[in-house]
């Protein structure tokens, strides 16, 4: 669910998800090997949409944080092909829409154009409301076809530009990896996304709840932190 969730710049997107209630009600043993290739397709075959709440929190440097009630919705669906201008690739398009509402403040709503390869690998987004543009850069690494509980793997390495224009200004650069976890006796494939601005840096895990066959969950939560000088933002996610 790479930045499904992203607030900072496309409200995760990922960016997004550590769920719970996969396809499998209990979790097989640390031997049992799970499809993460096949929750890699399922998930960006799109289809999918979670109702999340949680709390956003805020701590200014050397004072107090504030907490705040958040819900959230987050629907992905698929789009016609439709040519990257990050590296101009025609290539699989995935629409990610974002909205996060906190009680007396206007909701915030991010829309993404997710770009994968005719394998499905991930080439980069464009965000509608900003026009910012995240292009991979070598290209990205496959996710494995299956993996084990407590494995994870470099995805890619990417670079935020101001668009998709050459010669575009560089917002920032990051790195992305997933992983398989364990929490609470349920199986999460996750992708966790870092991401370093000039004054800034933001961290986001995206999970969501598999079984041995790549069964993508029905259930989700979503953490994110963003560091400043200014102080501490993180906020925290779940599907009731």
């Amino acid at each position: 669910m790479k930045r499904f969730c992203s607030l900072s710049v496309a409200v995760l997107a990922t960016a997004v998800l550590s769920a719970c209630g996969g396809g499998s009600g209990s979790v097989a043993g640390s031997t049992t090997s799970y499809a993460v290739g096949t929750a890699w397709e399922n998930l960006y075959l799109g289809g999918y949409s979670w109702a999340l709440q949680g709390t956003t929190t805020w701590q200014p440097s050397g004072a107090a944080p504030t907490y705040y009630d958040t819900t959230a919705s987050l629907r992905l669906k698929t789009m016609p092909d439709a040519e990257f201008k990050g590296n101009g690739i025609r290539g699989h398009v995935l629409n990610s829409l974002l909205t996060i509402a906190i009680p007396g403040y206007t909701p915030t709503t991010s829309t993404n154009d997710l770009y994968l390869d005719a394998n499905l690998a991930y080439m980069g987004s464009v965000n509608e409301e900003t026009g910012y543009c995240e292009i991979v850069s070598p290209a990205a690494h496959p996710v494995p076809a299956s993996a084990y509980i407590g494995s994870s793997g470099v995805l890619e390495q990417f670079t935020m530009y101001e668009n998709c224009n050459a010669g575009a200004a560089v917002l920032a650069t990051g790195n992305m990896h997933w992983s398989v976890e364990q929490q609470a006796g349920q199986v999460f494939f996750c992708l966790n996304t870092n991401t370093f601005y000039a004054d800034s840096s933001d961290s986001e895990k995206d999970c969501t709840a598999i079984d041995p066959w790549g069964t993508i969950g029905s259930t989700a939560n979503v953490t994110q932190t963003s560091t400043s000088s200014a102080g501490l933002w993180s906020m925290s996610l779940t599907t009731p």
